[in-house]
């Protein structure tokens, strides 16, 4: 192989690898699917707070509504035996107003003692959907996390090869080069093949080569793979 040709191999595989860090960044997982996982529990979580916060507030509001009722009574009884009141028109109404709101306090004490026996169940299921998405929310700032650190490291690694490409171009004949990186423009960034020689396929597409292309890359010209059109390499080294 040609010095040219294998300088040119040189800069191909430093394209490959550029094509690779451009493949995983794009394909960069920074927790996507953590996301939507803990959007998920999120939901779960929400709803089931919702119903156990309802079962709080419904007991609050009828604890509160009981004592306003025994205010209520202690009220009248004190105006019934107070001496305000003489009126037996007006005694009948407030005795009926009595018996009134005394069933109102017994019908909220059962709905109360229903409410007592069954918060539980909604309590559980809230803290049970808390400690998930919690779980889920810590797996989650450690992966983005780690997608930071792996982020920098794919952005140096794309740097440092950027740079070592300026380098490998040297040596190469500007009508090669063109040729090269025109091909390459149009095939996502590889723009060079190796010859399998154990099948006489082309690596980068599978095609299986004529023997006349393989001997013209044995011979130091160029030669191309008539499917995908990269420009051959030929080694008999396995490396």
């Amino acid at each position: 192989m040609s010095e040219e040709l294998q300088r040119l191999w040189r800069l191909a595989e430093i394209d490959r690898k550029l094509v690779e860090i451009r493949m995983r960044a794009a394909s960069f997982d920074a927790g996507q699917k953590l996301q939507a996982e803990l959007d998920r529990l999120t939901e779960e979580e929400n709803q089931a707070k919702a119903k156990y916060r309802g079962v709080q507030q419904e007991t609050t509001d009828l604890e509160l509504t009981q004592k306003a009722d025994e205010d209520k009574i202690k009220k009248i009884n004190r105006e019934m035996f107070g001496g305000k009141v003489v009126n037996p028109r007006e005694v009948a109404n407030l005795e009926k107003e009595i018996e009134l709101i005394k069933k109102k306090k017994d019908h909220d004490e059962e709905r109360l003692l229903e409410l007592y026996e069954s918060v539980d169940e909604p309590k559980a299921a809230f803290e049970a959907a808390h400690k998930k998405a919690e779980a889920k929310r810590a797996e989650l700032a450690e992966r983005k996390k780690k997608a930071v650190e792996e982020r920098k490291l794919l952005e140096e690694a794309y740097s440092q090869l950027g740079a070592k490409r300026g380098d490998a171009t040297k040596g190469i004949s500007p009508t090669t080069l063109g040729r090269y990186d025109s091909i390459r423009q149009k095939h996502a960034g590889i723009g060079m093949a190796r010859i399998n020689l154990k099948t006489s396929m082309c690596e980068a597409c599978g095609t299986h080569l004529p023997e006349k292309s393989i001997e013209m890359a044995k011979d130091d010209r160029i030669a191309s793979c008539e499917a995908c059109h990269r420009i051959l390499y030929y080694s008999e080294s396995v490396v």
